[in-house]
């Protein structure tokens, strides 16, 4: 069966991760960004004790070994699922799409369909907008969203390939050229990453109207932003009173 390579090497997309759907838990909101292998086990390992009923009748297991283990088999597949084959032991490399989407339960599977569309719906709308040369918003608005971001704990690190399989970064990078064309700039460029919640890059996204940057985006994805992101709050202010 596939592994992760190295249980010690990040994976993209902002490091290791693991959802426990029953009790509404996910690594990524309690522990940030790039946590390692054993302080996601830990933490799930925590959660669970603190749900008893629910670890009872499901027989999840406590100790730190079988629950690594899962924890490790969980970012096994995610990787499989989004094409990230280069983190996983070589048996997995010659994979077909379909073999690797097999070794997923259909909610683990779900997840990563869920990935992916998040990935393309911002990348489509920002592609939409861009195409027809669409009108940015004001310079000052761009610099508060940046500010914004720059110290929201969603602020990813690493280049593109961390975060997006190689189409999706080509797609990106040649939004950033275009980007670039427009002469749209702000002075937090150089601290703006990608955003964990929509896997926007920010430095893009900052320009973008907010009605178009919405357009895809759908309630999962909205349900991942952190609270005091400024799409929300401006989502709140085209609302009717």
């Amino acid at each position: 069966m596939p592994t992760l390579k190295n249980p010690q090497r990040q994976i993209p997309g902002g490091g290791f991760d693991f959802r426990q759907s029953e009790i509404n838990w996910h690594a990524r909101k309690v522990l940030g960004l790039h946590p390692s292998i054993d302080t996601v086990t830990r933490a799930l390992i925590s959660a669970r004790k603190g749900n008893p009923h629910h670890a009872s009748k499901a027989k999840w297991a406590l100790d730190f070994n079988t629950v690594r283990a899962e924890v490790i088999a969980y970012n096994t597949k995610k990787c499989l699922a989004l094409g990230w084959t280069s983190f996983v032991t070589e048996d997995a490399g010659g994979s077909h799409p379909h073999q690797a989407q097999s070794l997923l339960s259909p909610k683990q599977l779900g997840a990563a369909v869920v990935g992916i569309r998040k990935l393309w719906a911002g990348i489509t709308s920002i592609n939409d907008w861009l195409k027809v040369n669409g009108e940015s918003v004001s310079p000052e608005l761009a610099e508060k969203r940046a500010a914004t971001c720059v110290a929201c704990p969603m602020n990813g690190t690493g280049d593109f390939s961390q975060w997006y399989t190689a189409p999706a970064s080509a797609a990106v990078k040649r939004q950033l050229e275009q980007l670039q064309e427009r002469k749209l700039t702000t002075t937090q460029d150089d601290k703006l990453q990608v955003c964990t919640g929509c896997l926007c890059p920010l430095k893009l996204v900052v320009h973008v109207p907010i009605e178009i940057k919405l357009k895809n985006m759908s309630p999962d994805t909205k349900r991942e932003l952190h609270e005091s992101c400024w799409q929300l709050s401006e989502e709140k202010e085209l609302q009717p009173v």
